[in-house]
């Protein structure tokens, strides 16, 4: 009791708050007589007069619960917290309080201890509808299977109070739409709307459900919302909600404006403001999503999304803005960075030439020009890029695509052992292309495949390689039929559900690529423009039923992988012994299982590879030739440890294979561009192949990484200048080194090589 009384007694500043945070329509959860009456002046748009009435309620003897209900209606919300607090004491067998003291703070983003509350009312009545209701919204809200739990007996027992069944209808309604089951949608919002018409309750909510599933239809101008409009012309949902199935569809702009029509009719309504802000984010339109953004805040200063949002744009000054230097004047759409001040050096170089080769790669293969410049924005705090991308830390996701602009994690903000930043960049580079070409209509599946794809057949780290867990769920024959797997995306349903989905979408874009050919790829993805569903898409470019697509599409993932999925419990358990082997130092027992491992499954190439095994074997052993071949063998796989691709590199350079080492320091590039060291023998080795450019390029990196040895540094800088003949330049790099460490004598020795040159001696 005290935490809830602590908490809520933070909003005491919304006392005198506005129609934001207003209750929502409750269906039958409260029956007074007097509070219903105010309420249905809300419902039917009559702000003031039902401002009035609820004033008259918390002056009058109307009991507790009643008048947290005013409270609350009024945005008090402090007030309402402690009239709830009054009446939970008062009667504390009550239920039906303890339900909409945990709507309470289910409303005010509080909730963990809104659920403790539905817990507390099932205790007192186990069969409580609207507190099974309230469970449920929080659980779908969190992708939790245990909702099922809660709304099944509402759904199924004629005998449930007639309001909650209706809400809950409305709740299979709108998570049947999110998951594209239109039928059951459908199915859904006729038992509501039944039950709301049988028992006088507002259809406000049903119509803003219909309007999203016209929209999800492609009709735009749908009946309902003049019909929402007629029963409450400020009823702002009637254009958020729809918007909400814009935006889990990606189609940005079209939610931006159904957000401004909201906040338009209903100014005060904090979400749609906030989720307004968010959207315009994703558009880059900054100026325009901070002040909604600070609206929403102003509205409900405890949404985590808003000040998480507002924070991120506050931290956008420790940010560069660059523009692509070589785009100017040339009629080519420059690419735009926002990389954070301590790294844009380090990552500008890899990022723009990643970006620019993907532009080039995706327009030739399907056919698209971009019409408007790319935004690419790295963040070096992956909290950051959650709260960028959905205004909430949190997420596991790696990048994510709004149209033209991408933001992503940068190259700092995890292990780089675990993340191949060039890689993700290439990823998020074919979603603008899929989206885009498609108006925003291509389903999340095969947006997510052909990135995936492009990421083995084109990007910076080439080859098909899938997680162990993904193989074990071939193995149990858990990939979705086509047809249906944009759902193991929106709503999976078990832990591994993402990640599989997403390596099946790739392997069905591999299987239609290689087997029908990059024409068919590219048509598919114009039949989406087209607004045809995956079925339809299939049938009409494939010529071939979906199901009969599911059957190709197995007995290739059989051919392709057959050999691992039969050995997948002896890979398994030959895996876990190598570690015991390595701890006991039995090398030559390492490099037998670390072998077998490889002959099943070559290109398994993740953190716990056996190849690195077997260099670090074959090393031990003093095999240094085998160990070579090992870890180049586990680069050429897509190998991407910047650790061992750092050794394989030394070790290239030393056998006189300076050409391959240069392939594997750009490798490690792609993985971790912050090693000073690094960049500065990758720079010596292009000096020594006279590729004075790309040098420099590497040694201007180090210098910007702030190295310890600064007088090596620009001496490094100076031996680039001067072997492309900027001599002027060699000098005043000479001259820096020499103002750190004035005895440096190979700069002294450069400098006077520079000066007999200058003098033409």
């Amino acid at each position: 009791m005290k935490l809830r009384l602590a908490i809520l007694a933070l909003l005491s500043i919304l006392a005198a708050g506005g129609e934001s945070l207003a209750r929502d329509i409750h269906y039958g959860a409260i029956d007074n007589a007097d509070l219903l009456r105010c309420d249905r002046l809300t419902w039917t748009g009559k702000l003031s007069e039902s401002r009035a009435c609820y004033q008259q309620l918390l002056v009058g003897n109307a009991a507790a619960e009643i008048k947290a209900e005013a409270a609350w209606a009024l945005g008090d919300l402090q007030s309402a917290n402690a009239q709830f607090r009054v009446a939970a004491g008062q009667r504390p067998d009550s239920a039906a309080i303890r339900v909409r003291w945990g709507d309470l703070f289910a409303a005010s983003h509080q909730d963990g201890e809104a659920m403790n509350i539905y817990r507390e009312a099932l205790e007192l009545d186990a069969v409580n509808p609207f507190a099974r209701l309230g469970a449920a919204r929080l659980l779908v809200g969190g992708f939790d299977d245990e909702a099922n739990a809660f709304l099944e007996p509402l759904l199924a027992d004629q005998s449930v109070a007639a309001g909650a069944r209706a809400a809950a209808w409305l709740l299979v309604a709108r998570v049947s739409l999110e998951n594209s089951n239109y039928a059951r949608a459908e199915e859904a919002l006729d038992a509501a709307e039944t039950l709301l018409r049988d028992n006088d309750w507002p259809l406000l909510e049903l119509y803003a459900l219909r309007a999203a599933a016209d929209l999800l239809d492609n009709v735009t101008e749908s009946r309902y919302t003049q019909l929402s409009l007629q029963e409450n012309p400020g009823f702002g949902d009637i254009y958020a909600i729809p918007a909400h199935f814009y935006v889990i569809t990606r189609r940005y702009r079209e939610a931006i404006d159904l957000y401004q029509k909201a906040v338009d009719i209903q100014p005060g309504h904090a979400e749609a403001h906030e989720e307004l802000g968010v959207n315009l984010l994703r558009d880059n339109q900054m100026s325009r999503a901070r002040m909604h953004l600070e609206t929403a805040y102003k509205e409900d200063p405890f949404s985590p999304k808003a000040v998480n949002t507002l924070r991120l744009l506050d931290s956008f000054e420790d940010f560069d803005l660059i523009s692509d230097p070589d785009t100017p004047g040339t009629g080519i759409l420059p690419v735009l960075f926002r990389l954070h001040r301590d790294e844009s050096a380090a990552i500008l170089p890899y990022a723009l030439e990643l970006a620019r080769d993907s532009i080039r790669e995706f327009t030739a293969r399907y056919g698209f020009e971009l019409t408007e410049p790319v935004v690419i924005e790295m963040y070096p705090d992956h909290e950051d890029f959650a709260v960028r991308t959905a205004g909430m830390p949190g997420i596991g996701i790696l990048g994510a695509t709004f149209g033209y602009v991408v933001a992503m994690d940068s190259p700092s903000a995890r292990p780089p052992e675990q993340f191949q930043w060039g890689t993700t960049l290439w990823h998020e580079m074919a979603h603008v292309f899929t989206l885009e070409a498609t108006n925003h209509l291509v389903p999340r599946w095969f947006s997510e495949g052909v990135s995936v794809f492009e990421e083995w057949r084109s990007g910076p780290n080439q080859g098909v390689r899938i997680p162990l867990s993904v193989y074990t769920a071939m193995a149990d024959d858990r990939f979705l039929p086509v047809a249906e797997l944009d759902e193991g995306f929106i709503r999976p349903t078990y832990e591994e559900q993402v990640i599989v989905s997403y390596m099946q979408a790739g392997l069905v874009c591999q299987h239609i690529d290689e087997e029908y050919g990059t024409d068919k790829l590219r048509a598919m993805l114009y039949a989406f423009r087209d607004g045809m569903q995956t079925g339809a898409a299939i049938e009409a470019v494939l010529e071939m039923s979906p199901a009969t697509f599911d059957k190709n599409f197995k007995r290739f993932v059989e051919i392709e992988h057959g050999e691992i999925l039969a050995s997948l419990d002896e890979w398994q358990r030959t895996q876990q012994s190598i570690a015991g082997h390595i701890a006991a130092s039995e090398w030559a027992s390492i490099v037998e299982l670390a072998k077998h491992l490889i002959e099943i499954l070559p290109q398994y190439v993740e953190p716990d590879s056996p190849y690195i095994a077997l260099a670090k074997a074959q090393e031990e052993m003093g095999n240094h030739e085998a160990a070579m071949r090992a870890l180049e063998t586990y680069w050429r796989q897509g190998g991407y440890s910047p650790a061992s691709l750092l050794k394989l590199a030394g070790w290239l350079r030393e056998a006189g294979r300076s050409i391959d080492a240069i392939e594997v320091y750009k490798s490690v590039n792609m993985v971790d561009p912050f090693g000073e060291e690094s960049h500065a023998a990758f720079g010596e080795l292009l000096l020594e192949q006279d590729r004075a450019e790309e040098a420099l390029r590497e040694f201007a990196i180090a210098l910007a990484l702030n190295p310890h040895d600064k007088a090596s540094a620009y001496y490094r800088m100076a031996m680039a200048q001067h072997a492309l003949g900027n001599n002027e330049q060699s000098q005043a790099q000479l001259l820096l080194a020499l103002d750190v460490a004035p005895n440096y004598r190979p700069a002294q020795r450069l400098l006077l090589e520079v000066m007999r040159t200058e003098n033409g001696n």
